[in-house]
């Protein structure tokens, strides 16, 4: 590396053979972002005297190896450190001081693929932290995530992911996040969530529960009254009625995509004042949803102008004259909606937005399908 010593900021040395952190990495003055995952350098391994010299400029460290056993305690010297990313470990334990060193400077924590039954106690003192991914940590589920976390601590974390970490409801301990903007929690075991159960999480904007075993819109929702965003996509929900959807009103983004539905209640969405996007991508619908009128008109009533975008991408739309009710909606309101409906037509070579302006649709008498 001699002839990049004062050059080079970042080295991905990811995906070789590598059982050691290489001694010529001491050699690099100026580096500031190294990768070293899926190598096999286990924890004795990640060389003292080049961590040392590195700690000087590595603002960002990635690492992940099952033959890791142990949390590396050279890692200290990462003094200037603010992203630090676990790929896969066999940690089953993480000392208190884990994070001595760096506690005051990082930002960013991904810990990935470890074999922790519980979320560490050492987070807690990262006190800048912002973001925090803890995920695919199968062996943590609901219990692990019972640690004594003190409200008001981290006032700077507003985004936490708990993919894969076997969780059937909302932890408790998120309440200590005053701050907490987004919370990610794919891939969990999320189907009998109780009405109460995210009460912890009160304050935040937007959550995703993709692929979470879920057959209908958790009425635990109703509790997130700041809520813009909510992500439902890869799920098992069938039938979105009324009530499932009413206690969304402040949400301006609904993703319910690749799920079975097959029933949308015409006034499904009359109380999302906010309501900006709503994506029903590869569902089971044969036709565009009848809730799209009341909801615009409804929107109507409350804004004067806004945008709205419908994607009905990859479903097996029928494009016939009994879609002139989304016609003659969208123009009547035309002053008022700054609309895009995505998708093709199932019966003819067509995008949905070519046949609603088509001479076709226009050619076709008023339908009164959607009158009620």
């Amino acid at each position: 590396f001699l002839p990049l010593k004062l050059v080079l900021k970042k080295l991905d040395l990811s995906n070789n053979f590598l059982t050691t952190l290489p001694l010529a990495l001491k050699e690099l003055d100026v580096l500031e972002s190294l990768d070293v995952s899926n190598n096999v350098i286990d924890d004795k391994n990640f060389t003292e005297i080049v961590l040392r010299k590195l700690g000087a400029t590595l603002t960002s460290f990635t690492f992940g190896s099952l033959d890791i056993n142990n949390w590396p305690n050279t890692l200290k010297h990462l003094q200037m450190l603010q992203n630090l990313n676990v790929t896969k470990a066999a940690i089953r334990f993480m000392p208190q001081d884990a994070f001595y060193g760096f506690s005051g400077t990082l930002l960013t924590l991904s810990l990935e693929n470890t074999a922790l039954n519980s979320v560490p106690l050492a987070v807690a003192r990262l006190t800048f932290l912002q973001s925090f991914n803890f995920d695919h940590n199968e062996n943590v589920g609901d219990y692990g995530m019972n640690v004594p976390l003190l409200r008001g601590m981290m006032n700077y974390l507003t985004n936490i992911s708990f993919q894969d970490d076997s969780l059937k409801t909302f932890p408790s301990a998120l309440q200590a996040f005053a701050n907490l903007k987004s919370v990610s929690m794919d891939e969990n075991m999320l189907e009998f969530v109780s009405d109460n159960a995210a009460t912890s999480v009160r304050q935040i904007e937007n959550l995703s529960m993709r692929n979470s075993s879920i057959s209908r819109i958790p009425q635990a929702l109703a509790d997130l009254t700041s809520l813009k965003s909510i992500d439902l996509s890869d799920n098992r929900i069938h039938s979105i009625d009324i009530e499932d959807v009413r206690i969304l009103h402040s949400v301006k983004e609904i993703k319910l995509n690749n799920n079975p539905i097959l029933y949308i209640s015409n006034h499904a969405f009359d109380s999302t004042e906010n309501l900006e996007r709503l994506e029903l991508k590869n569902t089971n619908l044969k036709q565009v949803p009848c809730a799209l009128k009341f909801a615009i008109e409804n929107l109507t009533r409350v804004k004067n102008v806004f945008p709205l975008t419908v994607d009905l991408s990859e479903n097996k739309i029928e494009c016939t004259c009994e879609l002139k009710w989304l016609s003659d909606t969208l123009y009547a309101h035309r002053n008022n909606i700054n609309w895009t409906v995505l998708g093709n037509c199932e019966t003819i070579v067509s995008s949905i937005d070519s046949y609603l302006k088509s001479v076709t649709l226009g050619d076709c008498p008023t339908s009164t399908i959607c009158n009620s």
